[in-house]
C-alpha cells in the first residue's frame, strides 16, 4: 500500500470545539450525536493545506483555510487538525463539515489540490476518500 495513504489512514482527524477525534475506520458515537443534533446524517473532514502534499508557508496556507472557510459558509463547519504519526509533518488546519455530501466534499477537496479527504455518514465508519488517482 502506498505510504502516504497508509499515513492518512493512521491519522488523528481532531475537531477543536466541540472536542472530537475522527479515526479512519472507527465508529464514534459523539460525532454521531453531533450529527442528529444538527438534523444531519453526513460530514467531511478537508484540509485547504498543502496541496498534493506539497509544504507552503503558513500565510499560502491560511489563505487557502480562509477561501475554504468562504466556500462552506452554507454548512454548520467547526475547525480542526489532521494529526499524523510524524513529528516533521506539522498538522494541517482543516474544516469539519456538517451536512456535506460525499460528491460536494470531494470537489471541494479536489479545488484544492488534495489528495484525499475523510467523509463519513451517520452510523457508520469514517472512510479515507481517495482524491488523487495516482496514488491508488
Amino acid at each position: 500500500m502506498n505510504p502516504l495513504i497508509e499515513a492518512y489512514k493512521n491519522t488523528k482527524y481532531k475537531v477543536f470545539e466541540p472536542n472530537l477525534i475522527i479515526e479512519i475506520g472507527k465508529l464514534n458515537q459523539e460525532l454521531d450525536d453531533l450529527l442528529l443534533k444538527h438534523d444531519s446524517k453526513e460530514w467531511a473532514f478537508v484540509t485547504a493545506y498543502n496541496p498534493y502534499s506539497m509544504v507552503l508557508t503558513n500565510d499560502e496556507n491560511k489563505m487557502r483555510h480562509y477561501e475554504l472557510k468562504e466556500l462552506t459558509t452554507n454548512y454548520v463547519t467547526f475547525n480542526g487538525h489532521g494529526v499524523g504519526e510524524d513529528p516533521e509533518w506539522e498538522p494541517e488546519l482543516s474544516l469539519f463539515i456538517i451536512g456535506i455530501s460525499k460528491e460536494e466534499a470531494s470537489l471541494i477537496g479536489k479545488k484544492f489540490e488534495q489528495n484525499a479527504i475523510v467523509y463519513g455518514e451517520l452510523n457508520n465508519s469514517p472512510e479515507l476518500l481517495i482524491l488523487n488517482e495516482e496514488l491508488n
